[in-house]
Formats: structure tokens, sequence, C-alpha cells
């Protein structure tokens, strides 16, 4: 789920479109239906050669090559089972897989949105220290003004005490501005770093899951690229031959 913090995989869908398309059978194929030969002084020994016989299935030989041995027949079978078994575990791992990748993508989804909210809460911040800093200027500015008005040479003006007032008027103002924006600070500051060390905690864990994830699905891909090899290499072995169906009576039996 890599699903970067939001990264996905998709899944092999070639490995899937491989095992959708596999002809696969537990037991035999049955025989195709024939046209009876016209009788011919010419293959007799063929027909006859013929005569209770299959197809194990699968192949596209037509059944070209020899008759399987009752041995070749066992193996072929015992080769078949395991296909079968093992294309039963391989499909049964990927619908957990495909739910799993659903749920994290629903989780990057809702993270999302918590995204958004994270975004007001920054803005929030980023305004708080605007104002931060225009209330810093002003007290310098202030600061100035108060060292001009004690050097002044023309302390017993009648200005001077208008200028007095006015500068204290001014220092309470910015008192009461520090006060507020303090308290402002001591709210929404904590919060969105609280806010933010949440965010982050959960896109990891998505991070970590997501990793995860993509190691499963790659070993899932490769056991089902091998097991389609697997399966093609047993039509070449098995599925392209003909066998006694005496045989496999007798292999069925145990015998």
């Amino acid at each position: 789920m890599k699903f970067s913090s939001q990264r996905l995989l998709a899944c092999c869908a070639a490995a899937l479109a491989l095992l959708a398309q596999a002809a696969w059978s537990q037991a035999p194929a049955k025989p195709a239906v024939k046209s009876p030969a016209k009788p011919t002084a010419a293959k007799p020994a063929a027909a006859a050669s013929d005569a209770g016989t299959r197809m194990l299935g699968g192949g596209s030989g037509g059944g070209a090559g020899p008759i399987l041995t009752r041995d070749e027949l066992r193996a072929c079978l015992a080769q078949q089972d395991a296909l079968g078994k093992r294309r039963q575990e391989v499909e049964a791992q990927r619908a957990p897989l495909d739910k799993e990748r659903e749920a994290v993508g629903a989780d990057q989804q809702a993270l999302g949105a918590e995204r958004a909210a994270l975004a007001d809460k920054r803005k929030a911040v980023d305004d708080l220290a605007e104002r931060m800093k225009a209330l810093r200027e002003r007290i310098e500015r202030w600061n100035d003004r108060v060292a001009t008005f004690n050097s002044s040479s023309q302390r017993n003006a009648p200005s001077v005490d208008r200028e007095r007032n006015a500068i204290n008027a001014e220092r309470d103002e910015l008192e009461q501005q520090r006060v507020a924006l303090e308290a402002e600070r001591t709210r929404i500051v904590p919060d969105g770093e609280a806010a933010v060390r949440d965010f982050n905690a959960k896109a990891g864990a998505i991070d970590a899951r997501i990793a995860d994830w993509n190691q499963r699905n790659v070993k899932w891909n490769e056991a089902a690229k091998r097991l389609e090899a697997d399966r093609g290499a047993w039509v070449a072995d098995c599925g392209d031959r003909r066998y006694r169906e005496d045989d496999e009576v007798a292999i069925r039996a145990g015998k």
C-alpha cells in the first residue's frame, strides 16, 4: 500500500489473465467422438492401437507421440492433482490481497481529508505568526518613539504631556495585543503540533502497510507465474499424450 505515503501497486493483471485462461481439470477429459473410419487395408493396425485410449486433456497436439506407459500416466496424474491444489491455494490468496488493497486505499482517502484539515490549522498558525511579527515591529517603533521622547531637549514644552499620554496609551494597547496573541498562541500552536504528529504517525503506518502489501503481492505474482509455467510444462509432457483407460482404472485402484 509503493500505495509514497499514497501509492498502491496494481496487482499483476497478466498473471490473473493466465490463470483465468488456464484449462484446468482434475479428471481426464472425455475423448472426442469420432466418426467411424472407413475400413481400408492400410490402417487397421492404427485403429486397433487407439482402441480403449484417451487423451489426458489440455493439450493441443492431437495425441501425437507414443501412448503413456502406466508409470508415466501415474506421474502425470499426480502432477495434475498437485497443480490443481496449488491453483486453489493461489486463487484463495488473491481475494484477501485485493480486499486489503481496498482497505488501505480507503485509509489513504481518509488521510487525505485529514491533510485538508491540517492545512487549515497550518494556515491559522501562519496567520498568527504574521500578526505576532507585526506586533513586534510596532513595539520596536514604540521603543524608538520612547527613546526620542526621552532624549528631547524641549521637555517643558506644552506638547510634552500630550506626547507622554499618547506613548502611555499606545503602550497599553500594545500590551493588550501581546496578551491576546500569546493566549491564541498557547491555544492553537500545541493543537497544530499534535495534529501534525498524529497525521505523520498515520501516514507512517499506512506506508508500512503498503510496503508489506507490495512485498506479498510480488510473491503472489511470482507464485502465479511459476504455477502457469509448471502447468505449461505439464501440458507439454502429459497433455498431448494418450493413455490406456485400463491403466487409469488400475492407478485409481491403487495398482
